[in-house]
């Protein structure tokens, strides 16, 4: 009985390593990271019914992060696979939404956030 317990516990301990071993392995670094979103990051600045506001993407600790300037940016994930289309959860403002498009040039230089809830539809524009 105690041969079989310890033969469970073993398989048990050897499935979470390769668990984690596996996450660890699909994680990217800031520098592929940084590589992969180059033509997003930056600042953009945005008109929304009036007010400005900017925002700023950038990657750091193997994610992509936006932020407002409010001390609590969030961190993206993609939506759509192969895209640059991201989704960001935000505890007090709900989920944002993303998409970068490319301007007459084929540059990426504009996203286009939304957030149904705060009622926020703009396109911005990047900074130079």
């Amino acid at each position: 009985m105690k041969k079989r317990i310890l033969h469970v516990f073993v398989l048990l301990v050897f499935g979470i390593f390769m668990t984690s071993s596996f996450n660890l392995a699909q994680e990217k670094s800031n520098e592929e990271l940084k590589k992969e979103y180059a033509p997003i990051l930056g600042e953009y600045a945005f008109d929304w019914d009036g007010p400005t506001f900017t925002l700023n993407f950038y990657v750091e600790g193997s994610a992509l992060w936006v932020d407002s300037g409010d001390g609590r940016p969030v961190t993206m994930k993609p939506a759509i696979e192969n895209t640059f289309e991201f989704i960001a959860e935000d505890p007090i403002n709900g989920t944002f939404k993303f998409k970068f498009s490319k301007d007459d040039q084929g540059k990426y230089s504009v996203c286009h956030v939304v957030n149904s809830g705060m009622g926020l539809d703009a396109k911005g524009t990047k900074k130079e």
